[in-house]
């Protein structure tokens, strides 16, 4: 793991496509729906155009890498409503651009979601209608997609969080499901909804087979037939994703009635490995942070105007350090990020060689095993 500064680099987390050992991919945005794609280097800081047009997308612009491809849109509306969407599959390191789709409809599109390099989830927004379609580009089959979840968009409040993984070589598609609170209590203040009306607060892990998925989606089903890998009815339980390790999913499950965490490993349709406990009245915790990069859990157990100590839930490793910070990275990178001043900043120490390094305006995101420091400036 390494760090880049991309301070200096007109782009947000969002615009970030790949990092090789030398080299930055990126989009970079010109007025609020133009953009072209670049490469940074960064031995002589060259800036090299690696698109060969300029593309347009005047909805909610989404990337989706997958190895060398990266996944997005081109919009092209005319003065009926109508607008002309091109779906293209583009090589960053060659610069090739394949149009894999051309679709005309009324309204805005938004690339959803990307599954095995050949489904792809479109939500198209026209006045104040919403249609969510999945379009198979080996086949060109296209159908409305009924089960409003999978793009966060259910009834009584409910959305799902959508993650892939492959088992026993067999891709499946993995949920996080939830009470989406946020349209819940405004629904409350609003008087919409009452506290007594029977709404679902549960939260849980769901799994459908990818084919399963696209087969209910292709027989016009009214939901995909996930199963329920663990389902909390706590109102306080909550599920929280941990990102991946040795390309296994991570989830924790937090039971408020007992006080305890649960970090679980998937590693079969219906097996949930359990990887750590953690009992949240024994450590009386300053704070915590969930890491999706490392797939456990930070827990701050002291904090002084000199020393701060944090200890890994998955380990029990302990780390210390004489001025602030939340997680550790690759057992190497103590990071920090604050909000205070004008614009923040970030402080990473790096334990191997014993140095710090700070960072006024900035914050960061991690990809490709590298630490990104990104301006604050750009969001």
């Amino acid at each position: 793991m390494r760090i880049v500064d991309a301070r200096a680099m007109s782009i947000s987390h969002e615009d970030l496509i790949a990092v090789t050992e030398s080299s930055v991919y990126y989009r970079e945005k010109t007025g609020e729906t133009s953009f072209s794609i670049y490469r940074y280097d960064e031995a002589d800081g060259v800036v090299t155009p690696i698109s060969h047009r300029v593309y347009e997308d005047y909805g909610i612009s989404k990337l989706f890498v997958s190895d060398a491809r990266v996944y997005f849109l081109n919009e092209t509306p005319d003065r009926t409503g109508v607008v002309r969407t091109e779906l293209i599959a583009f090589d960053y390191r060659s610069g090739q651009e394949d149009v894999l789709a051309t679709f005309e409809k009324r309204g805005n599109s938004t690339l959803y979601w990307v599954l095995a390099d050949r489904n792809f989830l479109f939500l198209t927004s026209f006045g104040d209608t919403d249609e969510a379609w999945l379009y198979d580009a080996e086949t060109a089959f296209q159908e409305r997609i009924r089960d409003e979840r999978l793009v966060g968009h259910a009834g009584k409040f409910r959305e799902l969080y959508l993650f892939t993984t492959e088992l026993d070589g067999v891709p499946y598609v993995v949920c996080n499901a939830r009470l989406d609170e946020f349209a819940y209590y405004e629904a409350l203040e609003d008087g919409r909804v009452s506290p007594d009306d029977p709404i679902d607060h549960s939260e849980a892990i769901l799994i459908c087979s990818l084919d399963e998925a696209v087969e209910a989606i292709r027989s016009r089903q009214d939901e995909i037939p996930f199963e329920d890998l663990i389902r909390l009815h706590g109102e306080g339980d909550t599920v929280q994703y941990l990102g991946e390790r040795d390309k296994r999913l991570r989830f924790s499950t937090f039971v408020d009635e007992v006080n305890e965490e649960t970090i679980y490993e998937l590693t079969a349709p219906d097996v949930l490995r359990e990887v750590a406990v953690v009992d949240w009245d024994a450590y009386e915790p300053i704070d915590f942070t969930y890491d999706d990069v490392g797939s456990t859990i930070f827990i701050k157990v002291e904090e002084s105007a000199d020393h701060t100590e944090l200890i890994d839930a998955t380990t029990g490793a302990r780390f210390l350090d004489t001025a602030p910070f939340e997680r550790v990275l690759a057992s190497n990178y103590f990071i920090h990020e604050s909000a205070d001043g004008a614009g923040g900043g970030v402080s990473v120490f790096n334990l191997e060689t014993n140095e710090r390094q700070t960072f006024e305006d900035a914050y960061y995101t991690v990809l490709d095993e590298t630490i990104v420091i990104l301006s604050t400036k750009q969001l």
